[in-house]
């Protein structure tokens, strides 16, 4: 799959994230320390989802059930 975009995918678990923002809230830990990627329950309680196209998102607008930007998020 060609990535475009902030899309990419995590090397550690392999998932993919629509934007830079999800990916990074998917790490967790201190870098050179602890640093992991969450596992799925945990990206779930931290509000992520996965969208239609089976990318990991930060949160999705429950008003439209649509992504939001990840742009205009603020975490």
């Amino acid at each position: 799959m060609k990535l475009r975009g902030q899309k990419n995918q995590c090397q550690g678990c392999k998932q993919y994230f629509n934007s830079n923002l999800a990916f990074e809230k998917h790490r967790t830990g201190k870098h050179g320390k602890d640093r992991r990627c969450r596992t799925e329950e945990e990206m779930i309680a931290k509000g992520m989802s996965l969208n239609a196209q089976s990318f990991w998102i930060s949160k999705t607008n429950g008003r439209f059930n649509k992504e939001i930007s990840d742009d205009n998020e603020a975490d």
